[in-house]
């Protein structure tokens, strides 16, 4: 790894005659500053001064590095002793520094494409040849250095070359996909597509927003029915206890959740209004008049985003948690959340009911010492299976290949203590198609939300989280596509919370073709 770089030092004045101070300074720098923390024998990888000059009042100066004494570092390190040597003889001070040209190289034997490098904030180029990394960044304030976004993008650039597969694959060690349990085979009852029956039987009615539905009074009730049914069979037997969970989430938290880097794309990100009468008296107007919203208008009333509605569920509980200290004897502590809506954005692959942007679940989340955690994670996922067969629903359970904490991360660079197992995901089976519909979501974190929200034991004792998704939105869906529309084919206990609940009578509605 080599570093190349072209600086500047404003002096707070021009002082003449310097020039005898400033050589010794530097020479003494490359056997001192620029060495300190540097193992012997590796001198080669920290800072040198390649050059330097003075016009008027500011030093120019070019520097190298390998990776022991980054270039830039180096330039930091020599700021404050400058402003010593020079402050009490000549009455001059350095106002700040700043790098006009950086150029960082890097050995990447066999890596072929640098997918989003060049994208990133601070980077003026980045290509590959030979088998070598170029980054070519823009100039950088002083405060910019002070940040390691310089740092932050060699990071990035060597996990590129460090890893080809994701972090579930590599912490994974099971086969993403392998199915560990399955049910006996069930009789479907109904061969048609859910979500055109349950419109043509005024079950739901389409909604304007793209991926939402109008649930009605049938599949209403069903929901309830079920809902209840698996809190009785999963919920309670585990001992959680109910909670109401914010669903409007404050971005800071998604960022300690890692969230927005994982999939930035797949959440709905909402803003407050300003305070500004006048903006929205004219919205009001132009609304009058035209009789269309005037989007730029909207545009200018609202803040910035500031928060994003749940798309995971769980985010509240490791706040909750955060910066607190628990007590192992006091563990495990279990919760869970059936107050709302969560919602994602799934862009062009929403469709029908199976595949929605807001949906209902019943999401469990817990904090134990590792074992438990666990154990927590796969009793849910036993019961899961017991819940499905009482309901006579085909079923079976696979090691996920995408838990959410984290997707699309490539590396991650904390230390992070994972499960070997980190997600277990049960689908009900669907008549006419490989792959069922994810029903449960099964979750341990090990210590990523620990470490995240600075969560800790007394003692410093390990311990991790987990969750589990149980998504009734979708346990519906499956429900229906198995066991079609006719109560008399349901569970009796089922069946019997259906009956009699009728839609009221539109004449325009539903409508039959």
């Amino acid at each position: 790894m080599k570093f190349k770089l072209k600086g500047i030092m404003k002096l707070s004045k021009e002082v003449p005659g310097i020039g005898d101070d400033l050589e010794k300074f530097f020479t003494e720098a490359e056997s001192d500053i620029l060495r300190r923390g540097v193992p012997e024998g590796q001198e080669h990888e920290a800072a040198h001064i390649k050059s330097w000059r003075l016009e008027g009042d500011t030093l120019h100066i070019e520097m190298e590095s390998g990776r022991r004494v980054r270039a830039h570092d180096g330039l930091l390190r020599l700021k404050k002793p400058l402003g010593q040597l020079l402050g009490p003889k000549y009455r001059v001070g350095v106002r700040g520094i700043s790098v006009t040209d950086y150029t960082m190289e890097m050995e990447a034997p066999g890596v072929s494409g640098i997918p989003g490098l060049a994208e990133l904030p601070f980077v003026e180029e980045a290509t590959i040849k030979d088998g070598t990394i170029l980054v070519r960044f823009k100039p950088l304030e002083e405060s910019d250095l002070r940040k390691h976004v310089v740092d932050r993008v060699v990071k990035h650039a060597r996990n590129l070359v460090e890893s080809s597969e994701d972090l579930t694959v590599q912490v994974t060690r099971a086969t993403p996909g392998e199915i560990i349990a399955r049910s006996k085979k069930r009789e479907f009852l109904f061969d048609g597509d859910p979500t055109e029956e349950a419109m043509r039987l005024g079950w739901v009615k389409k909604f304007p927003g793209r991926g939402q539905w109008f649930y009605g009074p049938k599949i209403t009730a069903l929901h309830r029915a079920l809902e209840d049914f698996l809190i009785e069979r999963i919920v309670k037997p585990l001992g959680f206890v109910e909670c109401l969970f914010p669903k409007l989430i404050p971005l800071d938290i998604m960022n300690k959740m890692r969230y927005l880097e994982g999939l930035p794309e797949g959440m709905y990100y909402c803003s407050a209004p300003s305070r500004d009468p006048e903006t929205f008296e004219e919205f009001k107007n132009e609304l009058i008049i035209n009789r269309e919203v005037p989007m730029d208008l909207l545009k200018r009333g609202i803040k910035d985003p500031g928060y994003v509605i749940a798309p995971a569920q769980c985010e509240p509980f490791y706040q909750f948690l955060s910066h607190e200290v628990v007590s192992a004897e006091d563990l495990p502590i279990k919760f869970f959340d059936r107050s709302g809506w969560t919602y994602r954005w799934e862009a062009g692959g929403a469709k029908g009911l199976d595949r929605v942007h807001e949906f209902q679940r019943i999401e469990l989340v817990w904090l134990a010492e590792p074992g438990e955690t666990e154990d927590i994670r796969d009793r849910t996922v036993e019961l899961s299976h017991d819940a499905a067969d009482e309901l006579e629903l085909e079923w079976y359970t696979e090691v996920g290949d995408d838990p959410f904490y984290l997707e699309g991360r490539k590396v991650e660079e904390r230390g992070i203590e994972f499960p070997d197992v980190p997600k277990y995901e049960m689908r009900l089976s669907l008549p006419g198609r490989e792959k069922g519909v994810a029903v449960v979501s099964a979750n341990v974190h090990g210590t990523h939300f620990i470490e995240g929200f600075s969560i800790r034991e007394t003692r410093n004792q390990n311990i991790w989280t987990g969750c589990t998704g149980i998504g009734l939105s979708r346990w519906i869906y499956g429900f229906l596509a198995q066991k079609g529309f006719e109560t008399g084919n349901w569970p009796d206990f089922i069946g019997e919370r259906v009956e009699g609940v009728e839609n009221p009578r539109i004449i325009t509605w539903p409508r039959q073709e």
